[in-house]
C-alpha cells in the first residue's frame, strides 16, 4: 500500500512541474472498484492522472497520463494518451488520438481513436477506437449534463458501448453515474462519484469514487 501510495505521489508531482508551463490539471483518488470497456479490471485502487492542453495552428492539442493500482493485489494499469481536435462550427467538434494501455502483466495495446462531440443538450458524443495490432474496435456512445448549485456541480453522465474481444466475439457495456464536485480555492477541488455499471462479462456494479484535482 505504501509503495502505491509513493507511486502514485510521484506521477502527480511530476505532473505538476509539467502542467505549470501551460494549461493542466493534475489529480488523485481512490476508487472501490475500476471498470474499463466492459471488464471490472480490478477491486478497490488508488488512482492518479494528468493531463496538459495547448492551442496551436488552430487545433487544440492534449496530453493525458492515468494510473489504476490496486491496494490489495491485482493488475497495475497505466494510460497514456495524445489528440488534436477543432471545432468544425459552433455545433460540432471532432478529435483525433493515440491511446497506449499498459497493463503490468505485460499486455499492452495501441488504439487510434476518433471522436464527434455535439455542443449541444445532454453533450452528445461518438467514439469508435481501433487496435492497431490485432484490428479490434471499441464504439461508445455518450451523452453528459452538468447542474451548478451554490454549494457544488453536480454531472450525470451516460455511456454505451461494444468491444471487441476477439475476430469473432464482443461485448456490449453500459455505466450511468453523478460525480458531485467542490471548490476548494480557485485552482483546485474535490469530489465524489457513483456510478452503475454492467456488461455482458459482468454482474452490475456500482462503484463508488473520491478523489481531488488541481489546475495550473
Amino acid at each position: 500500500m505504501k509503495t502505491k501510495l509513493t507511486t502514485l505521489l510521484t506521477l502527480l508531482g511530476l505532473s505538476i512541474n509539467v502542467a505549470s508551463a501551460g494549461n493542466g490539471s493534475a489529480g488523485i483518488g481512490y476508487a472501490s472498484d475500476y471498470f474499463l470497456e466492459g471488464s471490472l479490471v480490478s477491486a478497490e485502487a488508488l488512482q492518479a492522472s494528468a493531463s496538459y492542453e495547448l492551442k496551436a495552428g488552430g487545433l487544440d492539442a492534449g496530453l493525458g497520463i492515468f494510473t489504476n493500482q490496486p491496494t490489495d493485489g491485482g493488475v497495475d494499469t497505466y494510460i497514456i494518451d495524445a489528440s488534436i481536435s477543432k471545432a468544425l462550427n459552433d455545433t460540432f467538434s471532432a478529435s483525433l488520438g493515440l491511446e497506449h494501455t499498459e497493463f503490468v502483466a505485460g499486455v499492452a495495446t495501441l488504439d487510434v481513436t476518433a471522436s464527434v462531440s455535439l455542443n449541444a443538450i445532454l453533450n452528445p458524443s461518438v467514439t469508435v477506437k481501433r487496435d492497431t495490432e490485432d484490428d479490434l474496435y471499441v464504439l461508445e456512445v455518450a451523452a453528459s449534463h452538468d447542474l451548478d448549485f451554490e454549494v457544488a456541480q453536480l454531472s450525470l453522465g451516460a455511456l454505451y458501448g461494444n468491444a471487441d474481444v476477439s475476430a469473432t466475439s464482443n461485448v456490449d457495456y453500459y455505466s450511468v453515474g453523478a460525480r458531485v464536485s467542490r471548490s476548494l480555492s480557485e485552482n483546485s477541488s474535490v469530489e465524489a462519484s457513483l456510478d452503475y455499471v454492467d456488461s455482458d462479462l459482468i454482474e452490475n456494479e456500482s462503484i463508488f469514487g473520491v478523489g481531488i484535482s488541481i489546475k495550473f
